[in-house]
């Protein structure tokens, strides 16, 4: 759903709650021990190297020390790494792992400690281009933790190794689920009707056990428009019923349940929790808000965590001064407060520009108020926080490449002729003599947009050329002896694959196929700083201090 509850009326939902009248907030919530790592206070940057946290786990990184100790340079004393449940557990029957992204996690872990940086997992991200194995589909796991022992014990498993990984490092700081990585089955689940699929999802995931145990049959009826009679009656609702109400509910309960039981393996983890108030048809042509504040306390975690974004509670193509914003901010953030038992909150994702496609007429900042926001928001989060993540520290492409960078040698590429992967001093490449190539078969389609971009490193040869076929679209371009990046443009439609094939001898490396570029204005794509790289430097000093 892209409707949201104005501030107006999230402010309203928080005068009906009566503790709101006895509560203050003066900063950290008392006795509250804080997870693995003692640091009073996490500036945190989410880290994926030159590439995105889709395909940062199978990337080589052979810049990483540099990358973090620019990271602390700039005051961060903390990362974030998005981990994602398929590239690390590939298969939930018989559970294995994937040991490239366990070798890459704790040479992460090690070269933070370095650097003075923690480590901060978000825990479960649901996107990965890696090869399933088995018929599961990512989204398939994600909804059989609704109703299979087998992937919840494989869930758990997943957690606990990733904890026993991490918890051997005095860098480690702990972590978060989100409500975003469990979000897709809630956006499907009004698409199955309201026929006998519809009723068998839902008691195979429980929903109709969950609403005919807590609700009488004149309220379930009355939500519905039906006249049932028994659990087996009910279907899943759409989402522009009013019973809608009642799958948020189930589902907020499925969540705190997911995280009861990750914290028996992993202590002190939180969750990411959905601070938006998402409206529900309430038959007479309003809307009900139904949040999610039963999901605020976060179980045992001493911390709930949240993303916070500046469109939050505030209309379409509206444009917001650094000073709405700093208290919107304020108001929300204390909001969240009173239901969550006044536990601190970890921001981990700080949104204070998005450019995502599809929210382009969500409220924004006046473009040149936003560094003055970045460094006013100190106050708020010093007094409501025990930290936050930046999401964007350098702009990112959607690249659809797996194994990029061919630190994973040959996989997910077809060599052919005589074409391999040279190590340059612990830096892989793709060497192509004369007239071989190198093709990849993309296991995702290509995300809508303008163009499709294409971009890589490569030298060759004197008078040596590389062609690069995007369907039967080619470009060709002459190299130079000198490592050199090159970008190319191909007409908007999807491709199945592409293809290198060099004109004399050459290698290539760092392949990026993609559509977009997201943005944050702190480094750009190129790495060069952004206008919101002053003021980010600035609100981590004022939080140090």
């Amino acid at each position: 759903m892209t409707r949201k509850m104005s501030l107006r009326r999230l402010l309203k939902l928080a005068a009906a709650v009566c503790l709101a009248a006895t509560m203050t907030f003066s900063g950290y919530a008392g006795g509250i021990s804080y997870a693995a790592s003692d640091r009073p206070y996490f500036l945190a940057a989410t880290y994926c190297s030159d590439e995105w946290v889709i395909t940062f786990w199978n990337s080589e990184s052979a810049d990483m020390e540099t990358e973090l100790q620019q990271i602390a340079a700039d005051g961060f004393n903390c990362i974030i790494l998005a981990v994602p449940w398929r590239e690390f557990q590939p298969s939930m029957e018989p559970v294995r792992y994937e040991e490239y992204a366990f070798d890459k996690l704790n040479r992460v872990m090690a070269a933070a400690g370095r650097h003075g940086l923690d480590v901060m997992f978000r825990v479960g991200y649901t996107w990965d281009y890696s090869k399933p194995e088995g018929q599961d589909g990512i989204l398939e796991r994600y909804r059989r933790l609704l109703y299979d022992d087998t992937a919840r014990a494989a869930w758990r498993d997943y957690v606990s190794t990733l904890y026993q990984t991490a918890a051997v490092y005095p860098n480690f700081a702990g972590g978060f689920l989100t409500w975003e990585d469990f979000w897709n089955f809630v956006e499907s689940a009004g698409s199955y009707g309201r026929g006998r699929d519809s009723r068998e999802m839902a008691e195979k995931i429980g929903y109709s056990s969950y609403v005919a145990e807590r609700y009488s049959w004149d309220e379930i009826n009355a939500l519905y428009g039906a006249d049932f009679g028994a659990a087996e009656d009910i279907y899943l609702p759409s989402q522009d019923s009013p019973a809608f109400r009642l799958f948020f509910e189930f589902y907020d309960t499925f969540l705190n349940e997911i995280l009861l039981e990750s914290q028996q393996v992993f202590p002190n983890l939180s969750m990411e929790v959905r601070l938006d108030v998402d409206p529900v048809p309430d038959g007479e042509g309003g809307y009900f808000g139904s949040g999610h504040q039963s999901t605020f306390g976060c179980g045992s975690s001493s911390f709930t965590s949240a993303m916070y974004s500046v469109s939050m509670g505030r209309e379409e193509d509206s444009r917001i001064t650094a000073d709405e914003a700093v208290r919107t901010m304020d108001q929300i953030l204390g909001l969240t407060q009173i239901f969550n038992g006044g536990k601190p909150i970890f921001v981990d994702q700080f949104l204070f520009m998005d450019n995502t496609p599809g929210f382009e007429k969500n409220g924004r900042l006046i473009e040149s108020e936003i560094p003055a926001f970045i460094v006013n928001s100190s106050d708020v989060l010093r007094r409501r926080s025990k930290g936050y993540g930046i999401w964007t520290y350098r702009d990112y492409c959607d690249s659809v490449v797996y194994n990029a960078q061919f630190g994973l040698d040959e996989k997910g590429w077809n060599f052919q002729g005589e074409a391999y992967v040279m190590d340059d001093g612990g830096n892989k490449r793709a060497y192509l003599p004369s007239r071989s190539a190198i093709v990849q078969d993309f296991n995702v389609q290509l995300k809508k947009g303008s163009q499709v971009h294409v971009q890589f490193s490569a030298a060759g040869d004197e008078g040596s050329h590389m062609t690069v076929n995007m369907g039967t679209e080619s470009r060709t371009v002459a190299l130079s002896e000198e490592k050199k990046v090159y970008s190319m443009e191909f007409p908007a439609r999807q491709y199945e694959s592409v293809t290198f094939r060099s004109q004399g001898n050459a290698w290539v490396d760092d392949v990026k196929v993609y559509t977009f570029v997201t943005q944050s204005e702190v480094y750009h794509f190129n790495g060069s700083p952004g206008m919101a790289l002053d003021a980010v430097r600035e609100l981590n000093r004022l939080l140090k201090n």
